[in-house]
């Protein structure tokens, strides 16, 4: 048996309402971030389609990925061994098994689009990493409706 297995990418469906339609788009967890005291843990998804990585804050509640940044972090650097300064707080990054973790076993999420604007409109405007502390009031999406298309990750 080969070790193409363990090169196999943890992925999650992200529920997104966008130009295309409402789709379930399978993308690539690359791994969490953890502030020292661990009390602030995000996980960072890479948007295949628009080849961004977002940093999101969890909503167990809702279901939904609160979007608050963009990293341009090396997936390699996911290793629980690099760190990294964010508007001056110092995270560690951890794996992706450690943000699947995170995720408490849910594979099917609802990525919050206010927040996604937000986050793409702050980086466009000052084109360095940190939070956006803003969020463009929309009305949240809580549920994911039946039947919705799922996007699979290209492969290759």
């Amino acid at each position: 048996m080969s070790d193409s297995a363990a090169e196999v990418p943890l992925t999650v469906l992200l529920y997104t309402e966008e130009q295309r339609g409402s789709l379930l788009v399978e993308s690539q967890v690359i791994g969490m971030l953890s502030d020292v005291s661990g009390a602030d843990k995000l996980i960072a998804i890479h948007d295949s389609y628009n080849h961004i990585t977002f940093l999101y804050r969890i909503d167990h509640g809702t279901n939904n990925l609160d979007a608050v940044a963009i990293t341009d972090q090396d997936p390699a650097a996911f290793d629980g061994r690099h760190s990294v300064t964010i508007n001056h707080t110092g995270y560690r990054l951890g794996t992706p098994a450690s943000a699947i973790r995170l995720l408490r076993g849910k594979t099917r999420w609802i990525q919050d689009k206010g927040s996604v604007l937000s986050v793409l409109l702050r980086n466009a405007a000052s084109r360095h990493t940190g939070f956006a502390t803003r969020q463009i009031q929309r009305e949240r999406v809580r549920h994911i409706p039946e039947g919705v298309p799922i996007e699979p990750l290209p492969r290759g």
